[in-house]
């Protein structure tokens, strides 16, 4: 990775904090923005220089798998009379607030 996203606060102490954003545990402090991208920069060169970024794929189940309800969802999605029943809910909702 080549970019990588530093977010930068400025303390009441006058400091400024540093931290990388895909590395939350990666975080420096200076008294300058510049100079706690300076740190920052080299923290995080020392760190990725033990280390390496890899890509895993992770099968996730898919929600009509989670659910067996899922199966039912937008049956009624051309109905007209489950339309008008829909306008009906929403017009009493309307007339109780």
């Amino acid at each position: 990775m080549d970019k990588w996203n530093i977010l930068l606060e400025s303390k009441d102490d006058g400091l400024t904090v540093a931290t990388v954003l895909e590395v939350p545990d990666l975080q420096t402090t200076d008294k300058t923005k510049q100079g706690a991208i300076e740190k920052i920069r080299q923290l995080l060169k020392q760190r990725l220089a033990k280390a390496e970024i890899v890509q895993i794929e992770t099968p996730i189940r898919s929600v009509s798998q989670k659910n067996n309800l899922m199966k039912f969802a937008g049956i009624f999605a051309n109905d007209p009379d489950f339309q008008d029943i829909i306008s009906q809910i929403q017009a009493e909702r309307e007339d109780n607030i």
